[in-house]
């Protein structure tokens, strides 16, 4: 433990652990969205280069 610092209370250590798996969770959310996003940019652009050709 640092100096200057307290250890966490059972609350804290409560919220900590709800704040991690939350961000883990969110971070699955935005790999996900990432996936979807660039498939459909993939798609318009290929329905667009189909138009033009």
């Amino acid at each position: 433990m640092e100096a200057g610092h307290t250890p966490l209370t059972e609350d804290e250590r409560t919220e900590l652990e709800w704040l991690r798996t939350e961000n883990d969770f969110l971070r699955v959310q935005r790999d996900i969205l990432l996936r979807v996003a660039t498939g459909y940019a993939h798609d318009v652009e290929t329905m667009l280069r189909r138009r033009h050709h």
